[in-house]
């Protein structure tokens, strides 16, 4: 199988480029032929070998070359990765452009999904689900609101979660590789924005009394945040827990860890807290990566969150509820019992979730496309115009 993949790509630091990285080499893994195509912001200085080709994010002309490129290179399918805001244009609707030129069976795995979405959302993603054959979502509330809010139907979707990786090390071996052999950790992971509500997770720690209970909070901050604002959120976080007095309780590693070290950190927590403040959040790699270690989950109720923490995978807690944060780590300290039944939990429902798995559903789908005749593009770029309001088309085609 010969497959070109689109997306944000490593060196890049970004989710998305990390989902594309992992999501080669789960399909490389399976003997089969994968290309990248990365979308450039003139950030990288390089790509590695497997990228074979560029977009540049806002240069309109280099998403139609791209297509024709791709044309000649005969691709079994490609498979795009979708974030509004890693494309050019009015909700990055300069993508359609490759969209509606490119030959081969497509996939969009959709890694946003707006249940309020404006009307160039709207649009961007009505449309690129009638010009691609298949559109992936990685939960089933991902599948509902498809259905509710773009009127797609269970034939336009199929349903792979995020893969998460197959972890190597031990938790015992990972606290003592880290020096952490004595302290009970609660860990966040990403890159550092004001989106991330790690002041309320800090908050929470200050009413925690274990003297051996230790929050530790890795990452750099996020390139696009840094070219705004440097590094006033982090410096807002270390001041926020100095007044705290946490000397010696919250610990950040900011830096980008390499995968190895992603996973020590991972295996080496006891809990794990997403204390993001906004409901809206379709997917989480972080989240995901926190079942797959088999720790315990903590975590605002988001709409990914609820999806996969429900049947006791994890805990909740209320936006911006520092307070609820701080009773659920209080119990799980007081009953450790209780903690390791979420881990267990967590651990088998992260297995089904690896990527090697998550790699032969993609390869099932992909075979499955393969084996039917494609849609025709010219006739899916007419049928997606019926989606634009009268006289916006010619706007969404050559803007």
């Amino acid at each position: 199988m010969k497959v070109l993949i689109i997306g944000t790509y490593m060196p890049r630091k970004c989710g998305i480029a990390t989902f594309t990285h992992d999501l080669y080499q789960s399909l490389a893994d399976h003997s089969n032929d994968v290309d990248i195509i990365a979308i450039s912001d003139g950030s990288e200085n390089s790509f590695p070998p497997e990228v074979k080709h560029t977009i540049v994010r806002d240069n309109k002309a280099t998403y139609t070359t791209a297509a024709d490129w791709a044309n000649k290179q005969h691709y079994d399918c490609c498979i795009l990765q979708h974030e509004f805001g890693i494309f050019g244009g009015d909700a990055g609707n300069f993508i359609l452009d490759f969209m509606q030129n490119v030959q081969m069976p497509t996939i969009t795995n959709l890694h946003t999904i707006l249940q309020k979405p404006n009307p160039d959302e709207f649009k961007v993603i009505q449309t690129l689900a009638t010009l691609s054959d298949k559109i992936t979502v990685m939960t089933k509330r991902g599948v509902d609101m498809m259905k509710e809010v773009y009127s797609l139907t269970a034939d336009d979707m199929e349903l792979i979660p995020h893969g998460v990786p197959d972890f190597k090390i031990s938790s015992k071996e990972a606290k003592a590789r880290l020096g952490l052999e004595d302290k009970k950790v609660m860990l966040s992971f990403g890159l550092l924005g004001r989106n991330k509500g790690y002041e309320v997770a800090i908050d929470a720690l200050s009413k925690i009394e274990d003297d051996d209970f230790i929050y530790i909070i890795l990452g750099a901050t996020h390139p696009n945040v840094l070219k705004v604002e440097g590094e006033s959120y982090k410096n807002s976080l270390i001041s926020q827990a100095g007044k705290l007095n946490l000397s010696g309780k919250l610990f950040f590693v900011d830096h980008f860890v390499s995968d190895e070290m992603l996973q020590v950190y991972l295996k080496a927590c006891d809990m794990y807290v997403t204390p993001y403040p906004n409901e809206n959040q379709m997917s989480s790699g972080t989240l995901s990566f926190a079942l797959g270690a088999g720790a315990a989950v903590l975590s605002t109720p988001y709409w990914y969150a609820k999806d996969l923490l429900a049947e006791n995978r994890g805990c909740l807690f209320d936006f911006n509820d520092s307070d609820g944060l701080a009773k659920i780590i209080d119990n799980l300290l007081k009953n450790p019992k209780l903690m390791q039944s979420y881990r267990d939990n967590a651990a088998k429902f992260g297995k089904s979730m690896s990527w090697f798995n998550v790699g032969k559903a993609h390869l099932k789908l992909i075979s499955s496309l393969v084996n039917t005749k494609p849609k025709v593009k010219q006739l899916k770029w007419e049928s997606a115009l019926k989606f634009l309001p009268a006289g916006k088309t010619r706007n969404l085609i050559s803007s």
